[in-house]
Protein backbone atom coordinates (compact mmCIF):
# COMPACT_ATOMS: atom_id res chain seq x y z
CA UNK A 1 0.00 0.00 0.00
CA UNK A 2 2.39 2.83 0.94
CA UNK A 3 4.43 1.92 -2.46
CA UNK A 4 0.94 2.25 -4.34
CA UNK A 5 0.48 5.67 -2.61
CA UNK A 6 4.06 6.92 -3.29
CA UNK A 7 3.01 5.68 -7.24
CA UNK A 8 0.35 8.18 -7.02
CA UNK A 9 2.19 11.00 -5.94
CA UNK A 10 4.54 10.32 -8.34
CA UNK A 11 1.38 10.50 -10.85
CA UNK A 12 -0.15 13.06 -8.94
CA UNK A 13 -3.59 11.43 -9.31
CA UNK A 14 -6.55 11.01 -6.92
CA UNK A 15 -6.63 6.90 -6.62
CA UNK A 16 -8.68 5.16 -4.03
CA UNK A 17 -7.87 3.56 -0.91
CA UNK A 18 -7.97 0.29 -1.76
CA UNK A 19 -8.02 -0.79 -5.29
CA UNK A 20 -11.56 -1.84 -6.36
CA UNK A 21 -12.64 -4.68 -8.70
CA UNK A 22 -13.72 -3.86 -12.28
CA UNK A 23 -14.53 -4.92 -15.40
CA UNK A 24 -11.32 -4.50 -18.34
CA UNK A 25 -11.03 -4.67 -21.81
CA UNK A 26 -8.42 -6.08 -22.97
CA UNK A 27 -7.42 -5.77 -26.68
CA UNK A 28 -4.82 -8.17 -28.22
CA UNK A 29 -4.36 -10.09 -31.54
CA UNK A 30 -4.18 -12.94 -29.41
CA UNK A 31 -6.59 -15.03 -29.01
CA UNK A 32 -8.65 -15.29 -25.92
CA UNK A 33 -7.60 -18.00 -23.28
CA UNK A 34 -10.51 -19.86 -24.02
CA UNK A 35 -10.33 -20.52 -28.03
CA UNK A 36 -8.31 -23.71 -29.09
CA UNK A 37 -6.14 -23.91 -26.17
CA UNK A 38 -3.05 -25.24 -26.83
CA UNK A 39 -3.21 -24.02 -30.30
CA UNK A 40 -2.33 -20.72 -32.11
CA UNK A 41 -1.38 -17.42 -30.85
CA UNK A 42 -1.83 -17.20 -26.81
CA UNK A 43 1.10 -15.11 -26.04
CA UNK A 44 -1.60 -12.82 -23.58
CA UNK A 45 -3.04 -16.13 -21.20
CA UNK A 46 -0.58 -15.03 -18.94
CA UNK A 47 -2.00 -11.41 -18.94
CA UNK A 48 -5.25 -12.40 -18.74
CA UNK A 49 -4.58 -14.41 -15.45
CA UNK A 50 -2.79 -11.59 -14.14
CA UNK A 51 -5.54 -9.38 -14.33
CA UNK A 52 -7.82 -11.53 -13.47
CA UNK A 53 -5.78 -12.44 -10.46
CA UNK A 54 -5.70 -8.61 -9.20
CA UNK A 55 -9.30 -8.97 -8.85
CA UNK A 56 -10.82 -7.76 -12.18
CA UNK A 57 -12.86 -8.96 -14.99
CA UNK A 58 -11.17 -9.09 -18.05
CA UNK A 59 -13.78 -8.58 -21.05
CA UNK A 60 -12.17 -11.11 -24.22
CA UNK A 61 -14.51 -9.27 -26.61
CA UNK A 62 -11.39 -7.04 -28.10
CA UNK A 63 -9.40 -10.14 -28.65
CA UNK A 64 -8.26 -11.96 -31.51
CA UNK A 65 -7.83 -8.55 -33.56
CA UNK A 66 -11.61 -8.27 -33.13
CA UNK A 67 -11.02 -4.31 -32.29
CA UNK A 68 -9.42 -3.60 -35.54
CA UNK A 69 -12.36 -1.74 -36.70
CA UNK A 70 -13.76 0.06 -34.05
CA UNK A 71 -18.81 0.26 -34.49
CA UNK A 72 -21.03 1.85 -32.08
CA UNK A 73 -21.17 -1.64 -29.96
CA UNK A 74 -17.56 -1.78 -29.54
CA UNK A 75 -16.90 1.89 -28.36
CA UNK A 76 -19.76 1.47 -26.26
CA UNK A 77 -19.06 -1.36 -24.80
CA UNK A 78 -15.08 0.02 -23.61
CA UNK A 79 -16.95 3.09 -22.37
CA UNK A 80 -18.39 0.95 -20.14
CA UNK A 81 -15.38 -0.40 -18.83
CA UNK A 82 -13.05 0.70 -15.90
CA UNK A 83 -10.15 0.70 -17.98
CA UNK A 84 -9.10 -0.61 -21.81
CA UNK A 85 -5.83 -1.81 -21.89
CA UNK A 86 -4.15 -2.20 -25.62
CA UNK A 87 -1.95 -5.13 -25.44
CA UNK A 88 1.74 -4.82 -26.85
CA UNK A 89 1.04 -7.94 -28.78
CA UNK A 90 -0.97 -5.46 -31.52
CA UNK A 91 -0.33 -4.86 -35.15
CA UNK A 92 -0.19 -1.24 -34.95
CA UNK A 93 -1.05 -0.68 -38.52
CA UNK A 94 -4.64 -2.27 -37.99
CA UNK A 95 -5.54 0.60 -35.32
CA UNK A 96 -4.35 3.28 -36.02
CA UNK A 97 -5.39 4.77 -39.34
CA UNK A 98 -9.20 5.59 -39.31
CA UNK A 99 -10.25 4.89 -36.20
CA UNK A 100 -7.51 6.95 -34.00
CA UNK A 101 -9.96 9.47 -33.08
CA UNK A 102 -12.46 7.23 -31.37
CA UNK A 103 -9.58 5.36 -29.35
CA UNK A 104 -8.04 8.50 -28.12
CA UNK A 105 -11.39 10.70 -27.42
CA UNK A 106 -12.60 7.15 -25.45
CA UNK A 107 -13.91 8.28 -21.71
CA UNK A 108 -12.39 5.47 -20.29
CA UNK A 109 -9.38 5.72 -19.25
CA UNK A 110 -6.59 3.80 -21.36
CA UNK A 111 -3.25 1.63 -20.48
CA UNK A 112 -1.39 1.57 -23.90
CA UNK A 113 1.69 -1.27 -23.90
CA UNK A 114 2.89 -0.53 -27.53
CA UNK A 115 4.97 1.62 -28.70
CA UNK A 116 4.42 1.34 -32.28
CA UNK A 117 0.89 3.09 -31.79
CA UNK A 118 2.41 6.29 -29.93
CA UNK A 119 3.87 7.35 -33.32
CA UNK A 120 2.82 10.90 -35.44
CA UNK A 121 1.53 8.56 -37.84
CA UNK A 122 -1.00 5.89 -35.43
CA UNK A 123 -2.34 7.79 -32.54
CA UNK A 124 0.18 10.78 -32.05
CA UNK A 125 0.90 10.41 -28.20
CA UNK A 126 4.14 11.53 -29.93
CA UNK A 127 5.36 13.79 -32.46
CA UNK A 128 7.29 11.60 -34.08
CA UNK A 129 8.43 8.16 -34.55
CA UNK A 130 9.60 5.09 -31.79
CA UNK A 131 12.23 2.66 -31.91
CA UNK A 132 13.92 -0.19 -30.33
CA UNK A 133 16.43 0.14 -27.22
CA UNK A 134 19.60 -0.81 -27.97
CA UNK A 135 20.21 -3.80 -27.04
CA UNK A 136 18.59 -6.62 -24.40
CA UNK A 137 21.04 -6.16 -21.68
CA UNK A 138 19.16 -3.16 -19.90
CA UNK A 139 17.71 -4.03 -16.96
CA UNK A 140 16.95 -0.78 -14.96
CA UNK A 141 14.39 2.09 -15.47
CA UNK A 142 14.95 5.45 -14.61
CA UNK A 143 12.32 7.57 -12.45
CA UNK A 144 12.17 11.46 -14.01
CA UNK A 145 12.39 14.23 -11.37
CA UNK A 146 12.36 11.71 -8.23
CA UNK A 147 14.64 10.17 -5.82
CA UNK A 148 13.72 6.36 -6.61
CA UNK A 149 16.30 4.99 -4.28
CA UNK A 150 14.55 7.27 -1.65
CA UNK A 151 11.32 6.69 -2.27
CA UNK A 152 11.49 2.86 -2.66
CA UNK A 153 10.40 3.18 -6.64
CA UNK A 154 10.79 0.00 -9.00
CA UNK A 155 13.18 0.09 -11.14
CA UNK A 156 14.35 -3.56 -12.02
CA UNK A 157 12.18 -4.37 -14.86
CA UNK A 158 13.62 -7.07 -17.10
CA UNK A 159 15.71 -10.03 -16.60
CA UNK A 160 17.37 -11.16 -19.78
CA UNK A 161 18.98 -13.72 -18.41
CA UNK A 162 16.15 -16.16 -18.73
CA UNK A 163 16.44 -15.52 -22.38
CA UNK A 164 16.31 -18.62 -24.56
CA UNK A 165 15.50 -20.02 -27.76
CA UNK A 166 14.09 -16.77 -29.53
CA UNK A 167 14.78 -13.47 -28.29
CA UNK A 168 12.35 -11.47 -28.27
CA UNK A 169 12.63 -7.77 -29.84
CA UNK A 170 13.32 -4.73 -26.46
CA UNK A 171 11.12 -2.34 -25.51
CA UNK A 172 9.89 -0.40 -28.37
CA UNK A 173 10.10 2.98 -27.30
CA UNK A 174 8.96 6.73 -28.47
CA UNK A 175 12.05 8.55 -30.01
CA UNK A 176 12.67 12.10 -28.07
CA UNK A 177 16.67 12.72 -29.07
CA UNK A 178 16.02 14.22 -32.01
CA UNK A 179 13.67 16.87 -30.74
CA UNK A 180 10.61 14.87 -31.01
CA UNK A 181 8.39 15.76 -28.30
CA UNK A 182 5.30 13.30 -25.99
CA UNK A 183 1.82 14.32 -24.61
CA UNK A 184 2.10 14.86 -21.69
CA UNK A 185 4.69 14.09 -19.32
CA UNK A 186 7.62 11.55 -19.27
CA UNK A 187 7.34 9.84 -15.62
CA UNK A 188 9.96 7.01 -16.21
CA UNK A 189 12.46 6.53 -18.75
CA UNK A 190 14.24 3.36 -19.90
CA UNK A 191 17.68 3.36 -21.98
CA UNK A 192 16.97 7.06 -22.72
CA UNK A 193 13.90 7.09 -23.93
CA UNK A 194 10.69 7.33 -22.77
CA UNK A 195 9.04 4.26 -20.91
CA UNK A 196 5.99 5.63 -19.15
CA UNK A 197 4.02 8.87 -19.88
CA UNK A 198 0.89 10.01 -18.08
CA UNK A 199 -1.18 12.04 -20.52
CA UNK A 200 -4.07 13.48 -18.35
CA UNK A 201 -7.86 13.86 -20.26
CA UNK A 202 -8.30 16.74 -22.53
CA UNK A 203 -4.66 16.78 -23.69
CA UNK A 204 -5.15 18.03 -27.41
CA UNK A 205 -2.95 15.58 -29.90
CA UNK A 206 -3.56 18.01 -32.72
CA UNK A 207 -1.50 20.68 -30.61
CA UNK A 208 1.21 18.35 -30.49
CA UNK A 209 1.57 17.39 -33.84
CA UNK A 210 0.65 20.49 -35.66
CA UNK A 211 -2.54 18.78 -37.28
CA UNK A 212 -6.11 19.16 -37.47
CA UNK A 213 -9.07 17.02 -36.53
CA UNK A 214 -6.84 14.39 -36.91
CA UNK A 215 -6.15 12.93 -33.32
CA UNK A 216 -8.51 14.74 -31.14
CA UNK A 217 -8.61 15.43 -27.20
CA UNK A 218 -7.93 12.73 -24.83
CA UNK A 219 -11.39 11.86 -23.24
CA UNK A 220 -10.17 10.85 -20.37
CA UNK A 221 -6.80 9.71 -18.44
CA UNK A 222 -4.01 8.01 -20.89
CA UNK A 223 -1.02 5.84 -19.76
CA UNK A 224 1.89 4.74 -22.28
CA UNK A 225 4.05 1.46 -20.28
CA UNK A 226 6.37 -0.07 -22.48
CA UNK A 227 6.88 -3.88 -22.99
CA UNK A 228 9.06 -5.71 -25.00
CA UNK A 229 8.12 -7.63 -28.11
CA UNK A 230 6.93 -11.23 -27.18
CA UNK A 231 6.30 -11.71 -30.87
CA UNK A 232 6.89 -15.40 -31.46
CA UNK A 233 3.44 -17.78 -29.93
CA UNK A 234 4.89 -20.62 -28.39
CA UNK A 235 8.08 -19.23 -27.00
CA UNK A 236 7.95 -15.94 -25.56
CA UNK A 237 4.31 -14.29 -24.00
CA UNK A 238 3.54 -11.64 -21.67
CA UNK A 239 5.18 -11.98 -18.05
CA UNK A 240 8.19 -13.59 -19.76
CA UNK A 241 11.60 -11.28 -18.53
CA UNK A 242 9.40 -9.44 -16.15
CA UNK A 243 10.55 -9.21 -13.06
CA UNK A 244 8.49 -8.75 -9.91
CA UNK A 245 9.09 -4.80 -9.48
CA UNK A 246 7.76 -4.25 -13.76
CA UNK A 247 4.33 -6.52 -12.50
CA UNK A 248 4.01 -4.49 -8.96
CA UNK A 249 3.86 -1.44 -11.18
CA UNK A 250 1.91 -2.69 -14.23
CA UNK A 251 -0.57 -3.72 -11.00
CA UNK A 252 -0.63 -0.39 -8.93
CA UNK A 253 -1.42 1.25 -12.56
CA UNK A 254 -4.34 -0.49 -13.45
CA UNK A 255 -5.54 -0.59 -9.96
CA UNK A 256 -5.56 3.24 -9.77
CA UNK A 257 -6.78 4.30 -13.21
CA UNK A 258 -9.89 2.40 -12.41
CA UNK A 259 -12.18 4.73 -10.96
CA UNK A 260 -13.64 4.38 -7.65
CA UNK A 261 -16.33 6.60 -6.34
CA UNK A 262 -14.60 7.12 -2.96
CA UNK A 263 -11.54 8.81 -3.49
CA UNK A 264 -8.70 10.62 -1.76
CA UNK A 265 -7.30 13.55 -3.19
CA UNK A 266 -2.97 13.65 -3.23
CA UNK A 267 -0.38 15.82 -3.83
CA UNK A 268 1.30 16.47 -7.23
CA UNK A 269 5.05 15.81 -7.84
CA UNK A 270 5.70 19.08 -5.23
CA UNK A 271 4.67 16.86 -2.43
CA UNK A 272 7.19 14.42 -3.28
CA UNK A 273 9.72 16.79 -1.27
CA UNK A 274 8.33 15.93 1.83
CA UNK A 275 9.12 12.61 1.75
CA UNK A 276 12.45 12.89 0.10
CA UNK A 277 15.32 10.93 2.32
CA UNK A 278 18.46 13.95 2.91
CA UNK A 279 21.68 12.57 0.93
Amino acid sequence: MKRTLILALVFGLAMTMTASAGKIVLVSDSLAPETTPGAGDHCDDPLVAFLEGLGHTVDRSGMAGNYKTLDAAKVANMESAGIVIVSRRTNSGAYGDGDRKDWNELSTPLLLQSGYLTRSSRWGWSSGGSGNVGDNTQTDCDWVGVDDEALLLPNTMYDWTSVGGTSPNGPYLPNVAGGETVAGTITVEFDGRPWVINIPKGTDLDALNGTTDKFGITGAWRVFMGAYGYDHPGTNEWGDLMTEEYEGLFASLVNTMIPEPATIALLGLGGLALIRRKR
